[in-house]
Order: structure tokens, then sequence, then C-alpha cells
């Protein structure tokens, strides 16, 4: 029961990681080549979740679907069936969850996508719908709830590393691209800000 169960959240991976990987790379303004203006965070965080996303993803679909153990991952073993079904099914709604508010938040952007840490372009826009009426950074809450759901999924240790490195990233990250945001769009930002307080966890309006 464990292994087919194991086989099937191993096949719903493995199609979302091709749906995530195929918004990505073919979705208007998708992944080309940028340079971060935030310093050594900016490269580290590009890299660590285009290697994520790109290759353990589909990495862990895999090895959950042919029944493939794979050292690397350094997976924790747990002696009691319920309690891996417990860890599996909320790892799958948070990776579920996450891929959802990934795909909605890269496609509202559209065009003006830009790698963390990445300055506006003067051909972009401000993003004022979808996800971003209710948080100003949708798309570092995905990756954060998919890499948790992993991390549930696979009960390992190595995916718990990186999501507190990835998170950490992330803290760093978001003041220096609001930064950005505002020199690029002065008044239009701030405004923004006010109306939307919350940066990954939807927040409630401070009254005038």
């Amino acid at each position: 029961m464990i292994e087919q169960y194991s086989q099937i959240l191993g096949t719903i991976i493995l199609v979302g990681s091709a749906v995530i990987g195929g918004i990505l790379i073919l979705a208007p303004g998708s992944i080309r080549l940028q340079r971060p203006e935030c310093g050594w965070e900016g490269w580290t965080f590009n890299i660590l979740n285009l290697l994520f996303f790109l290759v353990l993803i589909p990495l862990c679909g895999a090895t959950m679907l042919l029944e493939i153990h794979v050292p690397i991952f350094i997976c924790v073993k747990m002696q009691y069936t319920s309690l891996i079904i417990v860890f599996e099914s909320v790892g799958l709604l948070l990776f579920v969850l996450g891929g959802i508010l990934l795909l909605w938040s890269r496609l509202s952007l559209r065009r003006s996508f830009r790698l963390a840490g990445v300055k506006p372009s003067q051909t972009d826009y401000l993003t004022l719908h979808g996800p971003y009426k209710l948080i100003r950074h949708p798309m570092y809450l995905s990756a954060i709830m998919v890499l948790l759901g992993l991390t549930f999924i696979l009960a390992s240790l190595l995916m718990g590393v990186m999501f507190i490195v990835m998170l950490w990233l992330i803290k760093r990250l978001i003041p220096r691209e609001e930064i950005q945001l505002d020199q690029a769009y002065p008044m239009a930002y701030l405004e923004y800000c006010r109306r939307v307080p919350g940066s990954m966890f939807p927040s409630k309006r401070i009254a005038d």
C-alpha cells in the first residue's frame, strides 16, 4: 500500500515538475541571461532555485515512481505507516498549492518576469493583478511551499537544509528588491506597498 501511494506521489511530482518547468522556460519573458544586482545572494538563490525546479524535483518524482533510493537526499527512515502517510499527504498539499501559486504568479508577470535581484527594465510594468493583489512576493512564497512539501514527502534532511538556506536568502533579497522596485516605480510602488502590506503572507491593510 505504501509503495503504491509513493508511486502515485512520484507520478504527481513528475507531472507537476514538467508543467512548472515548461511554464518557467516557455512563458513570455522566460528564463534568459540576466544579471542580479543583489550580490552573491541573488546569484546563489537563482542557481539553487533553477537546480531545484529543473533537476531536483524531477529526480524526486523519478526516484519515488521507480522506487530507487538516492543517498544524496539523506532521508529519515520512519517506522510507522500512519506517520509516513501524514507527512506525505501534508507534503503533497504544500507541493500542489505551491505549484499552483507559482504558475499563477509567473503567468501574471508575463514579460515583466525577472530573476531574483534583477532590476526591472524600462519595458517592464508593475504587476498589480493575480496573486500580487494579495501579497507582494508570491513567487518566493510558492518556491518555499514546494520545497517544504518535498521535504515532508521525502522526509529528506537535504531538502530541509535547502529549505532553511532558501528562506534565509529570500529574507535578505526581499528588502533589496523592494529598493529596486521603488527606484523603478517611485510613487506607484509606495502606493502598492500601502495597499498590499504583506510581503509573503496576506496582511491587513493599515487604515489611513
